[in-house]
């Protein structure tokens, strides 16, 4: 396709895929010939200082923002699949993965979108060996998620996006596959497939930035809600150090977020459909530390109750009322 791609083709593209820094991308891979010229084995998507040029001019933030005027038609969506599809190039790939994003046409032919495949096409590049790519496609199926009908066409590559989200431990990357996810868990559907991965994602909640939290956050707490993973929840296994995420010093957001989840683990363990059944947890599961015998947590939530919000004090009040 290099070989035949036209100088029309090239403007083209480029001006389909306008955007911050994508044209001087896109006209420099392009023009290339499609071909990834090897400089001292470097990748061209890193500069000489480890800085990502895509990150650099800003591509792999959150699109959910559109910034182009462009529209696009038919005949330019089969384009930019067609290249996305076919192009060797992690440059072109890269650009095209986050430029789409910006373009309004990709988020008002939905139909348009599915029916020349375009799902699959993207979600073709996680298995790229570049993780630059694979993160720029997550962002890209983040954004078709917001589609309910997507949505369930999207949940097959919840395995693949766990994978990504469980072997980096590069808060950029991590983000997008925790926000897709988020999403995706909303669905119960969807729970099966996360079930496997529960522990990690509490091990993210005590490991994390803060971001990172209150992001694990909103999947933890989708997937509370599902009487079926109650136990795999409370039989995940906790160091006692967890209790000090009930603290004062807490951004209030999470604080919040993480009563809610606990609220909802004591709400469903204390009923009757869950206690019918016979559960053996493990000595250092988050059952034992929560809500054992010997637990400290009612110490930790009376101390909340004195919390400057009225929604921490709410909660923490109401969960210490409701333990036992």
């Amino acid at each position: 396709m290099g070989a035949s791609f036209s100088e029309v083709g090239r403007k083209r593209l480029i001006g389909i895929l306008t955007g911050a820094g994508a044209a001087y991308l896109l006209y420099r891979a392009i023009c290339s010939g499609f071909a990834t010229p090897e400089e001292d084995g470097e990748d061209l998507l890193i500069d000489r200082r480890g800085n990502s040029l895509l990150d650099s001019i800003g591509v792999l933030g959150d699109h959910s923002i559109c910034s182009s005027s462009v529209k696009m038609n038919f005949q330019d969506l089969k384009t930019v699949l067609t290249i996305l599809h076919e192009s060797k190039d992690p440059i072109v790939r890269g650009t095209i993965l986050t430029g789409i994003c910006r373009i309004p046409g990709f988020f008002s032919n939905q139909e348009l979108f599915r029916s020349e495949g375009g799902i699959d096409i993207i979600a073709e590049s996680l298995d790229d060996p570049l993780s630059y790519i694979k993160t720029s496609a997550v962002i890209a199926l983040n954004s078709l998620s917001n589609d309910p009908v997507n949505r369930e066409l999207l949940a097959k590559y919840i395995p693949q996006v766990v994978m990504l989200t469980i072997s980096t431990f590069q808060e950029f990357e991590q983000l997008p596959c925790l926000r897709f996810l988020t999403k995706l868990s909303q669905n119960h559907q969807t729970h099966d497939a996360l079930r496997h991965v529960i522990p990690d994602f509490f091990h993210l909640l005590q490991s994390g930035s803060s971001t990172i939290k209150f992001q694990v956050l909103q999947i933890l707490i989708n997937l509370s809600t599902n009487l079926e993973l109650t136990f795999d929840m409370l039989n995940v296994q906790v160091p006692e150090s967890f209790l000090f995420l009930f603290n004062y010093f807490q951004r209030q957001d999470i604080l919040n977020d993480l009563l809610l989840l606990i609220g909802n683990l004591n709400e469903i363990q204390r009923s009757l459909p869950y206690r019918s059944g016979k559960h053996e947890y493990c000595d250092n599961s988050i059952f034992v530390l929560l809500f054992g015998p010997s637990s400290q947590l009612s110490s930790r939530l009376i101390y909340l109750t004195a919390f400057p919000d009225d929604r921490i004090k709410m909660q923490a009040a109401r969960i210490v009322t409701n333990l036992g």
